[in-house]
């Protein structure tokens, strides 16, 4: 499933908890839509003032099922959420550093040629390959630590 559809799930599963659970207190506690939303986000986020409470036999067992399973969908609504923003942010920092990465090594691998054009003819030993004075010369450009 894409990550797009999963956080509109996710969303759309919370307003429909707050709806029915808004509904639900409306009808079985006779509260105001207000209060009853109220209510019905305060069990939710599990903050619990104690100023509304269930008074009802049903109301009582529907705020139980509110809690226990509300509770849960909500959580795992938020956990999806999140790490949804924060795989993205990975994402885009990551291609910002590879993007930095790839200028600093093109710059390293331009100064290398021009270096290895000026060992060229120092090369004396034919065991030397221009790879190797590539090599020294990369390693000097990054660590400044000849071998």
């Amino acid at each position: 499933m894409q990550e797009k559809t999963k956080i509109y799930i996710a969303l759309s599963s919370i307003f429909i908890l707050l709806l029915a659970g808004t509904l639900f207190f409306h009808q079985t506690e006779k509260w105001s839509y207000f209060d009853s939303f109220y209510f019905t986000g305060v069990t939710l986020t599990t903050i619990g003032y104690g100023d509304l409470y269930p008074t009802t036999t049903i109301s009582k067992i529907g705020t139980l099922m509110l809690a226990f399973f509300g509770v849960a969908i909500v959580l795992y609504s938020l956990t999806l959420i999140a790490a949804s923003y924060f795989e993205h942010r990975e994402r885009v920092l990551l291609e910002r550093s590879e993007s930095k990465m790839d200028e600093h090594l093109k710059k390293v691998i331009k100064d290398a040629a021009v270096s290895v054009k000026g060992h060229a003819g120092k090369i004396k030993d034919k065991s030397i390959s221009a790879a190797s004075a590539i090599r020294t010369t990369i390693r000097e450009k990054l660590w400044d630590k000849p071998e």
